[in-house]
């Protein structure tokens, strides 16, 4: 089954998209960089102006806190706190990248499952599609609500839940390699790896869970460089760039 995208018979392209807290922060590791955040507000602004897009977005928070190095150096043990810090870093980006949205012109909604009522609406599935069919940006936060889920995790299942059958990730790399192609240079890039191998290679690019998740549902997953202008809408589009994991 190869990567497509879902074109209805209105022309509408529906996606999701995942991008960590990494992204948000520029060259740096943390705090969030106003630079990168506008480039990929303006490819969210360029793929607008030539698709009927349907998008939802789900951010990490690891430019804030990395709740399993809290756990590790901090707690130092494995507790749901941790979590739930996370949950609330990546409210602190989703509320940011909704108002430079807004500053470009773009209507945009964050939704959360952990309540947060003065800066977050409560996520329910039924509400997240009728903003999508108004053509709002629907921004998911804070994971799914619950400890030892990943945003990964979140990107595979909310896509299944508001029936978003194109699944990107976009980083600052250009897809899938065996290693880290910075600290390896025999990294071998992966155009192309079904589910099943994807898991037996034990690749970090997008968590373990989430690829089964991905398997048993069937579900694509398009890797891509976020940073390279055009990539966003030549990614919806179904255009051959970057990694994709497919079903077997």
């Amino acid at each position: 089954m190869p990567f497509c995208v879902d074109v209805e018979m209105s022309g509408k392209v529906r996606a999701l998209l995942k991008v960590s807290g990494e992204t948000l922060s520029g060259m740096g590791e943390f705090g969030l960089s106003r630079s990168p955040v506008e480039f990929m507000v303006n490819e969210i602004v360029a793929a607008q102006q030539v698709l009927n897009l349907n998008l939802a977005i789900v951010i990490g928070g690891g430019n804030i806190i990395r709740g399993n190095e809290l756990k590790k150096n901090f707690f130092r043990e494995d507790t749901p706190v941790a979590d739930y810090m996370g949950m609330l870093a990546t409210m602190i980006n989703c509320i940011g990248f909704k108002k430079i949205l807004s500053q470009h012109g773009i209507e945009s909604r964050v939704m959360t499952k952990l309540r947060c009522d003065d800066v977050c609406e409560a996520y329910h599935y039924e509400v997240a599609l009728s903003h999508l069919e108004k053509g709002r940006i629907v921004i998911l936060a804070a994971g799914n609500g619950m400890p030892d889920m990943s945003t990964d995790i979140t990107m595979v299942t909310k896509a299944k839940e508001l029936g978003l059958p194109v699944v990107l990730k976009g980083t600052k790399v250009d897809g899938i390699y065996t290693a880290d192609p910075k600290k390896d240079k025999e990294a071998k890039f992966i155009p192309s790896i079904n589910h099943n191998d994807y898991l037996s290679l034990d690749l970090g690019v997008i968590d373990f869970s989430a690829v089964s998740f991905a398997r048993q549902n069937r579900i694509p997953i398009r890797v891509f460089n976020f940073f390279q202008q055009g990539n966003l809408r030549r990614a919806l589009l179904g255009e051959d760039i970057g990694s994709v994991i497919i079903p077997t």
